[in-house]
């Protein structure tokens, strides 16, 4: 069985050649640089858009983040819970301190919101008051015309039972006095009506009528309270005072204290200073007067020693009267050696 040559191997196959090869693949390599070069300029002209698109999906998806965690701050029972009570800690204490500044202000403006309340209270009984006058008069007037009504038709039966009508003046007197009836029953139904709320109106009046007085004592109850702790409050405010003065003196402030402890100390070391310094100054002065008494004495006693020997070489060596009688000599002038010892 022979083989089959490969198609490569073909003389005709090695000559034919491939498409980039020929004249249109240089044409293809040419316009796919130029398609290349075209679609690189392109992504320059939008790349900017691009960016644009890229950071506002960006922004987009941070807002979104934010807004599904606000979602679920506020949708959360446990972060609702602890933002309520944080709220509420953050109020007491800014309302006790308010309360802690001016007591008495509190209360005072209570005591006047309960009187404007009181005025609001007497404002709306009178207009109760004048609803249920407005009901009477009405009920009043209803019963007048109900009366007239009545009259009227009783005036149409007399005139029918008076006889001598025609036919059609007895149906017209007929027809008033129906008329007249009813319009009269309409009218005492109503006001029965009425006057049952009326009646209402009057006990719930009534009723309101003793609450305002309770409610006027409570007020006045209350002012007479504040009254009396506001000027509790200014007396012990006054003690209080004289309190915190006393309390100055004997417990003292505790940086003046310190100070005052200070100084003392300082005194105290100042003054053993001085004291010292004089002792020592005492003790070195006793020793250099005692010293000096010393030196004294020996000077003295030598000085002594030196006349005694000079008065000695001064007297004859035979006793004279005015030896006896402690008169000395006078002293020869040629006698230097005598006067030389004495200096010595």
């Amino acid at each position: 069985m022979g083989t089959t040559p490969s198609s490569s191997g073909s003389p005709v196959m090695q000559g034919l050649k491939s498409f980039w090869q020929r004249p249109e693949g240089t044409v293809g390599k040419i316009v796919l640089v130029l398609a290349t070069l075209a679609a690189g300029y392109g992504f320059y002209l939008i790349l900017p858009a691009l960016i644009t698109l890229a950071a506002n999906t960006l922004t987009l998806a941070l807002l979104v983040g934010a807004l599904l965690l606000f979602l679920y701050l506020v949708t959360n029972h446990r972060v609702l819970t602890l933002g309520k009570l944080i709220f509420q800690s953050i109020m007491r204490y800014l309302t006790g301190l308010f309360i802690e500044l001016d007591p008495i202000g509190i209360l005072k403006n209570y005591i006047a919101e309960m009187k404007k309340n009181l005025a609001v209270m007497d404002n709306q009984l009178g207009n109760l008051n004048g609803s249920i006058r407005t009901l009477q008069n009405q009920i009043d007037a209803n019963q007048k015309e109900a009366e007239h009504s009545m009259a009227l038709a009783n005036q149409a039966d007399k005139k029918m039972a008076a006889g001598g009508l025609t036919p059609l003046d007895q149906q017209q007197y007929m027809a008033a006095k129906v008329t007249n009836q009813r319009h009269a029953a309409s009218l005492l139904n109503i006001n029965k009506s009425l006057t049952d709320l009326r009646d209402k109106l009057q006990v719930l009046y009534n009723q309101l009528i003793r609450w305002r007085a309770t409610a006027e004592f409570q007020v006045t109850d209350k002012e007479n309270r504040v009254s009396e702790e506001e000027m509790r409050r200014k007396a012990l405010k006054k003690a209080y005072s004289v309190f915190q003065a006393a309390k100055k003196i004997f417990a003292g402030d505790p940086v003046a204290n310190q100070i005052y402890d200070q100084t003392l100390e300082y005194l105290a070391d100042d003054a053993g200073q001085m004291l010292g310094e004089m002792e020592d100054f005492n003790r070195l002065a006793n020793k250099l007067m005692t010293n000096m008494d010393l030196e004294t004495g020996a000077v003295n006693d030598e000085a002594i020693k030196q006349l005694s020997e000079f008065q000695a070489k001064l007297q004859p060596t035979a006793a004279t009267p005015a030896a006896a009688t402690g008169q000395s000599a006078a002293v020869p002038a040629t006698s230097k050696d005598d006067y030389s010892d004495l200096m010595h």
